[in-house]
């Protein structure tokens, strides 16, 4: 019975997820792992509770991956059957898991013979150890960091201040801290102290929202020309860069006479290098008629190598820069591990690419800017090394043609709330087929577009060149987390 009610709280935590159901859930949905993990009488029943809670909650969050691996791929590309994807789907949860086994080691050193310990110590014993699950999940090859506990509270916008000095770390920190208060409070007067807690974090939230400046945009404000697409995967992997650029072409039209900044177009406009093809010389002809700056996804080849890449062209249809993706996707564009992954190929989306070396910014009228590509803003290193080397806002763009669910689109849409609380950055994300839109500094939507259709409107950013708290520790912060989690455990 122990175990069922590790695998509700499990799946509880990920109904806590962004589009799944309520975010309240998370401030109570660890209790009954972390009451179990406490009341294990050896490693055997703690390693199983710890699979079984992340494996859950993993499966519950990113459950739209199991129909993207299983038919939607499958479907367009037709490079492998549909139970393989499901394969695929359990081995991705499986690697998932490996980063939170931290808690259940720190747990076997923490949980020694003839040791005592009060409600205080548990509760920051394991709030350290699940925040250093969270941040080994930043790391290698495999890193991936949805269904961080941490964007659960997407929409506490009092409270997510705080991500500006200590980050989605310590976010998860104080969730953590708050099922342990509960989990492992022993007094008569429990619920009334659920209830204290409860009032204090929801009166804190709205206290800070009050005090929150009000969104305000002026003449002073940068004008994006956001281009939503909306063309399914599979025309866009069947179509020829001619049909492509025919949309390309009607959009930055519909632009010509509008005051915009700059223009930008989703990740993957065209599939193929365009540079040595007649379609780039027309597309700089548009650029050049509507006057504007425009950023476009296309992949570059260098001659050796292909890069997932953003391309800056100014008014006159010029090549600035170029932006390489750095953060590849684990499988869809590249292999990892290859000694031990090699038979894992058919995952691949079109070709494998090689990573970007350089974390490049554009700038438009002397005010830089990042651009970072897909599940590129799962990464906070991505924001913060742009923001270091001078970006004053941020823009994504993607290709998230391949996710039917609104879930999956909102998890995706909504990191670049958390980048834009670590940054105090306004962050833009412009995608094919939705979600596009707008978050200011202070992590509120200020614009979103309907998703699923072809659409097209300015956007608003405001400019900022400082930094915050959290841009300039965060590499302490975490090896801080990681070294008093093991501290407190060994001692």
């Amino acid at each position: 019975m122990q175990y069922f009610f590790t695998l509700i709280s499990g799946i509880l935590t990920g109904l806590a997820m962004p589009g799944n159901l309520f975010s309240f859930i998370i401030w109570f949905s660890l209790v009954f792992f972390l009451r179990n993990m406490v009341n294990s009488k050896n490693y055997y029943q703690r390693f199983l509770h710890t699979i079984i809670f992340s494996a859950s909650m993993l499966v519950t969050t990113l459950w739209w991956l199991f129909p993207t691996l299983t038919k939607n791929i499958p479907q367009v590309l037709q490079n492998y059957p549909s139970f393989l994807g499901f394969l695929g789907f359990v081995g991705m949860i499986i690697l998932l898991i490996l980063p939170y086994l931290i808690i259940w080691l720190l747990a076997e050193l923490f949980h020694r013979k003839n040791r005592t310990y009060n409600l205080l110590y548990l509760s920051l014993f394991y709030s350290l150890a699940f925040t250093s699950a969270e941040i080994l999940r930043e790391f290698g090859d495999l890193a991936f960091t949805g269904g961080n506990l941490a964007y659960a509270l997407y929409d506490h916008t009092g409270l997510i201040q705080l991500v500006s000095i200590i980050g989605p770390m310590g976010i998860t920190f104080i969730i953590v801290f708050v099922n342990s208060l509960i989990a492992f409070d022993k007094t008569r007067n429990r619920s009334i102290n659920m209830l204290i807690i409860f009032s204090f974090i929801y009166l804190l939230n709205f206290s800070i929202v009050r005090f929150l400046p009000d969104i305000n945009y002026t003449n002073n404000s940068i004008k994006i020309g956001a281009i939503q697409t909306n063309i399914p995967q599979e025309i866009k992997y069947s179509s020829d860069i001619y049909k492509n650029y025919s949309v390309f072409s009607k959009n930055i039209s519909d632009f010509q006479s509008k005051d915009v900044d700059l223009i930008v177009f989703p990740e993957s406009s065209f599939l193929e290098d365009i540079s040595n093809s007649d379609v780039l010389d027309y597309m700089k002809m548009d650029i050049q008629n509507s006057s504007k700056p425009v950023i476009i996804g296309y992949p570059r080849f260098d001659g050796e190598n292909y890069f997932n890449s953003v391309w800056f062209y100014n008014e006159y249809g010029t090549v600035i820069n170029v932006y390489d993706k750095i953060k590849l996707t684990p499988f869809a564009e590249f292999l990892p591990y290859e000694a031990f992954f090699n038979n894992f190929q058919m995952f691949k989306l079109l070709r494998y690419y090689s990573p970007g070396e350089k974390f490049n910014i554009f700038e438009i009228d002397s005010k830089k800017f990042g651009v970072q590509i897909c599940f590129e803003t799962y990464f906070p290193e991505i924001s913060a090394s742009q923001v270091k080397k001078g970006a004053g806002f941020l823009i994504a763009v993607t290709n998230d043609g391949w996710f039917n669910s609104k879930t999956a689109l909102l998890q995706h849409y909504t990191q670049g709330i958390f980048r834009a609380l670590e940054t105090r950055r306004d962050f833009v994300q412009i995608s094919n087929t939705g979600l596009t839109g707008s978050i200011d500094r202070y992590g509120r939507i200020t614009n979103v577009f309907k998703d699923r259709q072809e659409n097209n409107g300015i956007l608003y950013v405001n400019y900022n060149d400082s930094l915050t708290i959290y841009s300039q520790i965060s590499a302490l912060l975490k090896v801080i987390i990681l070294i008093l989690a093991l501290l407190i455990a060994i001692f």
